[in-house]
């Protein structure tokens, strides 16, 4: 386990939060941070694959999702998917 410090404001609202949940402060704060960093890195992805700078079914991989919910994922981040039948097909072999 690391030690991170945290802004007294920032710990004030998670103490708050924490309290309206009945756990405790530092079990809330470690479930944010990974809520927070597992979004942040979803939408770095999402970004690379709307650039072109990773192909779809590589978005796929990084977020350890099928190419199914990366398509859900795409259309509810409304990336326009380019997408043809054989690039499926070569996917899924």
């Amino acid at each position: 386990m690391k030690v991170i410090k945290v802004e007294s404001d920032i710990y004030k609202k998670a103490e708050k939060a924490s309290k309206a949940q009945g756990i405790k402060t530092n079990d809330f704060i470690a479930r944010a941070l990974k809520q927070g960093l597992d979004a942040l890195n979803e939408k770095n992805i999402l970004d690379l694959y709307r650039e072109r700078k990773i192909s779809l079914q590589r978005a796929a991989e990084m977020l350890s999702v099928d190419i199914w919910e990366m398509l859900e994922k795409a259309k509810k981040a409304e990336i326009h998917v380019d997408y043809s039948m054989e690039e499926l097909a070569e996917d899924l072999r």
